[in-house]
């Protein structure tokens, strides 16, 4: 019987690190089976949307609250008017490498290793974007890298890295927050 017994409580433990490994190398393990492949194709055309700079194609894949409520039209010139090629605001995110992902409020934190461009400039080191599903699909409302100076892409690796701070992604994207702050003209979306 005690052999049995043990046996029972080694094969449940080995179930239970299969089910939920510490170390997983699947970025998206934290979220839904059947959505992880959907999420992973979204992730990469929001980043060929922002790397292109083709504002038109990024609303496609921000959220409703990353909107902020802004039409097409409003956001394509907030992003315009923060990235611009010789002053910009904002950097654009040229590439990111999903590492994990966390739960966060209604969505989830993906941090993963990001690239960006800032006038010039390249920028690199641990990003964050929020991804929601909403309206059947993954959209996303925002990145941004977890600290200045930017912190080394390898510390990710580490399975107790965490950010020193959690965002809040409750608001508008910054380049529409900002935007709206220039007291700049511009429809707002009625409720639904």
């Amino acid at each position: 019987m005690k052999i049995a017994a043990e046996l029972v409580f080694v094969f449940a433990a080995w179930a239970l690190s299969a089910a939920y490994p510490r170390n997983s190398t699947e970025p998206f393990s934290n979220v839904p089976v059947e959505q992880r492949q959907q999420l992973t194709a979204r992730v990469g055309v929001y980043v060929k949307a922002y790397r292109g700079r083709k504002w038109n194609q990024l609303y496609d894949y921000v959220s409703d609250t990353g909107k902020g409520g802004v039409d097409r039209r409003a956001f394509i010139a907030a992003m315009k008017s923060e990235h611009g090629s010789d002053f910009a605001q904002m950097p654009d995110l040229q590439e990111f490498k999903p590492g994990r992902a966390e739960k966060n409020g209604s969505g989830f934190d993906i941090y993963g290793c990001g690239t960006a461009q800032r006038e010039g400039m390249m920028f690199n080191g641990i990003a964050v974007m929020h991804a929601l599903f909403e309206h059947g699909n993954w959209f996303f409302t925002g990145w941004r890298f977890t600290e200045f100076p930017n912190e080394p892409c390898e510390q990710l690796a580490h399975p107790n890295w965490q950010p020193d701070n959690h965002v809040k992604w409750d608001r508008p994207m910054e380049e529409v927050a900002h935007f709206k702050s220039k007291g700049t003209s511009f429809h707002i979306d009625s409720p639904h």
